[in-house]
């Protein structure tokens, strides 16, 4: 149900405005003004829908709820210009989603992405393989892609894997792991545990692996902690549920969320730049947040990051937006009146953001 769509516009947009370019000029900040990822974007068609859904398997606690005039986030990002969105923020052990639902007076149809991209795929849920959120997605309707009944064991080492699609079409990703695999985390393996599951990672699939790597390098300012080479297996392939594929992957730390880059070689991921606006159902972008906006912005556009639109305010958090390579959209927010329960601060960190060697 759409709750909040017969609501008075005026009385909603208090908090939201567009801020002045900086006219004077910024210090750099160094990489580690990154804290880590706020949140990931994602556009549905009910936020309403979307909240019930997937509280029913997962943490998934709304902390903030707004309409706002369309023409206060920024034209490069967002095509409609007229009436109202609305936007809520979800709290989850280890990141915030933040839910648009651009037309609430009506519900969009669903829409699925492929699997081989290009553009933001999934996010994944981990739970314990003793109390798997797999079994409990399965039985509240996601529709499984992965083959057969169960998650799959990709290599035998204490994780199985499963993807599916959730009411709107949007892809998600579902790891058990074995007790052993948790405990070997240590501390942050007990943290985890705290809940009955959490989210790990936003996985994009681009068309050219290597240069959205070297982008990503410049805007972490180091290195992914993994990589995937070329690589073909048969529990691949029941993951997927495509034959014979061939994939290479490469993983970022930001302590508290992954960033998960995965390259199909057979069937071959397209390469184009496509401008991905929010006005679609699914990933609409991944944000980071900083503590200092205006020497992040300054930083990266010295190594050549474009942003697109202005800097805005809403709720408290100061946010600019960039696209990467081949056109999704990153951004960056900065906490200025928010206050601590909007940041990720104290949220359960999976790694630490130094990267280590390489593995596979």
């Amino acid at each position: 149900m759409k709750t909040i769509a017969a609501l008075a516009l005026g009385a909603l947009v208090a908090g939201c405005a567009t801020v002045p370019a900086e006219r004077s000029q910024v210090a750099l900040a160094a990489p580690d003004a990154i804290k880590g990822v706020h949140h990931v974007g994602i556009t549905v068609s009910d936020i309403d829908d979307t909240v019930a859904f997937y509280s029913k398997a997962v943490p998934y606690e709304v902390v903030e709820r707004r309409m706002v005039p369309a023409s206060s986030l920024p034209a490069s990002v967002l095509g409609k210009r007229s009436g109202a969105v609305e936007i809520a923020l979800v709290r989850t052990p280890t990141v915030f989603l933040q839910l648009i639902d651009i037309d609430p007076a009506s519900k969009a149809p669903p829409e699925r992405r492929a699997v081989t991209g290009p553009g933001y795929t999934h996010i994944c849920f981990q739970s314990p393989s003793t109390a798997p959120k797999y079994d409990v997605f399965k039985a509240i309707g996601l529709d499984m892609l992965s083959r057969g009944p169960g998650p799959v064991d990709l290599g035998g080492y204490g994780v199985t894997y499963a993807y599916g699609f959730d009411p709107d079409g949007i892809m998600i990703e579902m790891e058990q792991l074995a007790p052993a695999v948790i405990a070997a985390d240590g501390e942050r393996g007990a943290r985890r545990t705290q809940f009955p599951a959490w989210s790990t990672h936003i996985a994009q699939v681009p068309g050219d692996k290597a240069k959205m790597v070297e982008f990503y390098t410049k805007v972490l300012g180091y290195g992914p902690r993994r990589e995937l080479p070329e690589s073909k297996r048969k529990t691949y392939d029941m993951v997927v549920d495509i034959d014979d594929i061939a994939i290479s992957a490469s993983w970022f730390d930001a302590g508290n969320y992954e960033l998960e880059f995965w390259h199909y070689h057979k069937p071959k991921t397209p390469l184009a730049f496509t401008k991905r606006m929010f006005d679609a159902i699914g990933y609409n972008s991944v944000v980071f947040e900083v503590t200092d906006l205006a020497g992040t912005v300054a930083r990266l556009e010295k190594e050549g990051v474009v942003f697109v639109g202005p800097a805005f305010d809403l709720g408290g958090l100061r946010t600019r937006y960039a696209r990467d390579p081949e056109g999704n959209v990153l951004g960056f927010t900065q906490n200025l009146t928010a206050g601590p329960s909007r940041s990720i601060d104290g949220m359960v960190e999976l790694n630490s953001r130094v990267p280590s060697t390489p593995r596979t």
